[in-house]
Parts: structure tokens; sequence; C-alpha cells
């Protein structure tokens, strides 16, 4: 009955609402064709600026409107009205009896509450072995309501961990609790072991979170090492090819080098004795000279190369040049008119300074 009689009140506040919300609108937009700052005001200080508004001497103000305007404040009323009435009649309504068995709504935090104080009155009252069925069943519901893991959470290897890192005295008390303790207090020993477990898996996880980064660090340190090693390996046989293409390069150019110029190993005893002489008169200095002339460079250079002396070509002919008359010699050879210098070599074999070979018939130079 008590039901019923909620709903009907609640469905007559809710016609009553939205009565009161048509009624509204219709009203400030009749407020609206006066006075639209007036309107405004209306919606914010809504019933009192009605009542002023209505009651104020105006033209135009039809039997329509002044409806409108009663049917307002009727609905305003009537919501009025079914609040005092639910005010006064909710709280006499008497609540149903429950089985002490039967859950109610009640929140999870008040079980431990509501089972110390059952027991309680169970235990005031002198409740005989009968009833015992009753106050277990109402210690573990509380227990059960707050955890309904509590039989897990007992038997699990966890569990039992938890409880021999207690101390002795803790572990005495705990155990205690656990076989004759109330609801509230078994509530409080499974409520300490979740938080510390959820403690403990946070402390296991950022562990095993700053093992990992310190893994993944060292990682890409030793892969960074690893390729800074390989660049430099890279790097130094790169620079080791380079320097054993150069030193062949050097090689081949000096193993050239020797095969060009000639070897004193493939000259006779004699051919040397000759060679040097020739060396020896072409590299004595002219007299009125400054040092050596460049036919006697040349010449020397000749010698050393075996290599002939660069031609002098002239614009007259590609014969063979006249003889030259001799006008002084010396143990190291001749002048001729033209004051060329004519080196003695072999026997009558002069080299002039002019390059060339020349022999010297009778005072005159036959050179090639």
């Amino acid at each position: 009955m008590s039901n019923i009689l909620i709903f009907v009140l609640g469905l007559v506040a809710l016609v009553a609402v939205i009565a009161l919300l048509w009624y509204l609108y219709q009203t400030v937009r009749v407020m609206w064709t006066y006075s639209s700052l007036l309107a405004i005001a209306a919606i914010i200080f809504s019933p009192l600026i009605h009542i002023a508004f209505y009651f104020i001497p105006k033209d135009g103000f039809n039997k329509y409107e002044k409806g409108l305007f009663k049917s307002y404040f009727t609905s305003v009323g009537a919501l009025i009205a079914l609040g005092v009435i639910a005010t006064v009649t909710i709280p006499t309504i008497e609540p149903q009896n429950t089985i002490v068995d039967e859950i109610d709504s009640s929140q999870p935090w008040e079980w431990d509450i509501r089972a110390e104080s059952q027991e309680e009155i169970l235990a005031l009252n002198h409740i005989d072995n009968r009833d015992t069925a009753k106050t277990e069943a109402l210690h573990y519901e509380a227990i059960f309501q707050v955890h309904p893991d509590a039989d897990q959470i007992v038997d699990s290897p966890e569990f039992a961990l938890w409880l021999q890192q207690q101390t002795p005295e803790q572990h005495d008390i705990t155990s205690k609790i656990l076989k004759e303790g109330i609801a509230s207090e078994v509530i409080y020993v499974l409520t300490n072991f979740k938080k510390d477990l959820a403690s403990s898996i946070d402390n296991d996880y950022q562990a095993r979170e700053n093992n990992a980064q310190a893994l993944a660090k060292r990682q890409y340190q030793e892969k960074l090492n690893r390729e800074i090693e390989s660049s430099k390996s890279n790097n130094q046989r790169s620079y080791d090819q380079q320097r054993q293409q150069q030193q062949l390069l050097a090689n081949s150019t000096s193993q050239a080098n020797r095969q060009a110029l000639p070897s004193q190993n493939n000259l006779s005893y004699s051919e040397r004795q000759e060679r040097e002489k020739t060396k020896a008169l072409i590299g004595q200095p002219i007299k009125g000279s400054q040092g050596l002339t460049r036919a006697q460079t040349e010449a020397l250079g000749s010698l050393e190369t075996r290599q002939p002396m660069p031609s002098r070509s002239s614009n007259s002919s590609s014969s063979a040049p006249a003889p030259s008359n001799m006008t002084n010699c010396d143990g190291a050879g001749c002048w001729d008119s033209n004051g060329t210098r004519y080196n003695k070599g072999a026997g009558n074999t002069y080299f002039p300074s002019t390059g060339g070979v020349c022999q010297n018939v009778g005072g005159q130079m036959q050179c090639n």
C-alpha cells in the first residue's frame, strides 16, 4: 500500500512539474510582448515577477492571458501542496519486516557493524543453540558481503606467506581472529592482507619495470658500442687498404723508375771507368764561365740516364754540321773557333757542349 501511495504522489508531482513548465513558457511569452527585460527577470525570479505583473494595471491584458497566469499559479500551488503531503505522509509509512537472514541493500562497509551488533544482541538475549546457525550465517554473510572471495583468500598460498612474514605476536593475534573473531575483525584482517598484497604487487611490478628499463638501456649501450667498434674496424680496414694501395703504387712507380734508369751493374769495369772519367771531364768549369754551362749540365744528365741529349735543330738544313777547327786544347778537352767546348772522351772521342759525339781528325772535330 505504501508503495502505491508513493507511486501516485510521484506521478501527480510529475504532471504538476510538466504543467508548471508549460505555463511558465506561455506566461513569459506574454510578458515578452510588454518588455523583454521583464520576461527575462520573470524566468530568474519566478513566481514573484509573475505575481507583480499580474496585479499591476495594464492595457490590452485580455481574459486568455489572465487564464494562463492563473493556470501557472495553480500548478505552482499544486506542486507545493504535493511536497507538503509527501513530507508528512512518507515518514509515517512503517517499513516492512524483513527476515534476519535476508540480504538487505545496505552498503558493504556497514555489514561488519550490522553483524557485530546482531551478535551482541543475540548474546545479550541468551539465544540457545538452536539459533547458533543463524548467528553463524549472519557472521559469514557480513564477511562475504565485503570480501566475496574470503574462502579463496584464506586458502591461498599468498595469504599463508603473508602470515609467515608477520611477527610471532601478530601471527597469533591474526590466527585467533580468523578462528574466534567477530565479523568486523575478520574483515579488518582480510582488508589489510589485500592492501599489503596490492602494495607488494605494485612494488614487484615497479622492480620488474626498473629491471626491464635497465636491461633495455644496457642492451642499447652494448649495441651502440658494437656499432662504434664496427665503425672503427671499418675505418681501420679502409685506412689499411688505402695504405696498401699507396704502397703498391709507390712500389710500382719505384720499380718503373728503376727499370727506366740504367743500372751500374750492367756496365763493364772499363765502361764504368771511362764513364767516370768522362763525367769528371764534363764537370770541370770552363774558364771565364760561372759554374757549369747548359751544355755541360745536359751532357752530365745524358751520362746518368744514358739517354740522348736533346737535339738542337736549326733552320738551315738537316745535314751533318761542318767540321770545327780547334783553337786551344788541354788534357780534358778542346775549344773551337766558335768557343764551343769539347770534353775529351775515350781515344779521339769528344763530347761537345752543344750535344752529340765528335771525333778529332787532324785538329778538326767531325761531329754527329
